[in-house]
C-alpha cells in the first residue's frame, strides 16, 4: 500500500511540473494580452480594438482565425440582409401610400420581416463564432504549449 501511494505521489508531482508557468508571467499575459468583448468594442490591455483590428490579433491561433473569418462572413451577410429589409420596408411604404396594390404591399411587408429575421439569425451566429474565436485565441496566448 505504501509503495502504491509513493508511486501515485511521484507521478502526480512529475505531471504537475510539466505545464507549469510562473504566476507573474501568467498574470501579465492575462492582464495585457487577452482580448475581451464589450458589445461592439474589444479591449486588449489598455487598447481599444474594433472588429477590423481583430484580424491581426489571431497570428498565434489558426483555429481562432478560421472562426474569425467565418464570423466576418456571417456579419457581412447579416448587414446585406438588414439593408434588404430596409429596402423592402421603403418599397412597402411607397406601394401602400399610392394605394395601388394591397397584395404587393403585403408581399413587401412579409419580405421585410423575413429578411430581418434571417439577418438576426446570421448576426447571432456571427457573435457565437467570434466569441469562440476569442476564447481560442486567449487560450492559445495564455497556454501556448497546450495546442492540440
Amino acid at each position: 500500500m505504501k509503495i502504491a501511494s509513493i508511486i501515485f505521489m511521484l507521478t502526480f508531482c512529475l505531471q504537475a511540473d510539466l505545464f507549469s508557468q510562473s504566476i507573474d508571467s501568467l498574470r501579465y499575459k492575462y492582464t495585457n494580452q487577452t482580448i475581451y468583448r464589450f458589445g461592439g468594442v474589444f479591449q486588449k490591455g489598455n487598447e481599444r480594438l474594433g472588429f477590423k483590428d481583430l484580424s491581426r490579433e489571431f497570428s498565434m491561433s489558426d483555429l481562432g482565425f478560421d472562426l474569425y473569418v467565418k464570423a466576418k462572413k456571417q456579419r457581412k451577410t447579416s448587414t446585406i440582409l438588414r439593408y434588404a429589409s430596409l429596402a423592402s420596408s421603403i418599397a412597402f411604404l411607397g406601394v401602400a401610400a399610392n394605394n395601388r396594390n394591397r397584395n404587393l404591399a403585403y408581399g413587401f411587408l412579409g419580405g421585410q420581416m423575413v429578411f430581418f429575421m434571417i439577418s438576426m439569425r446570421y448576426q447571432g451566429l456571427s457573435t457565437q463564432n467570434l466569441d469562440q474565436a476569442l476564447w481560442l485565441r486567449n487560450k492559445d496566448v495564455l497556454f501556448p504549449d497546450r495546442r492540440p
